[in-house]
């Protein structure tokens, strides 16, 4: 039987009130003036950098020749 005291929390009900909140959401737009940030892109360049990894093979060798 106690079951039926469940009822009670209908009372919170009332809270949904707080969905107005909902409105906040078009403050999202807001991170669009991040676009600008796309000039970053030019780094891109900096791409073929990796490359240096595979040579630091050559690299050795060529340290190696200069000792020589």
């Amino acid at each position: 039987p106690v079951g039926p005291v469940t009822p009670t929390p209908g009372p919170l009900g009332p809270v949904a009130p707080v969905a107005p909140l909902s409105p906040v959401g078009p403050v999202t737009p807001t991170p669009v003036p991040l676009g600008p940030v796309d000039p970053v892109a030019p780094l891109g360049p900096v791409g073929p950098a990796i490359p240096m990894e595979t040579a630091d093979v050559p690299v050795r060798a060529l340290a190696k020749m200069l000792r020589i």
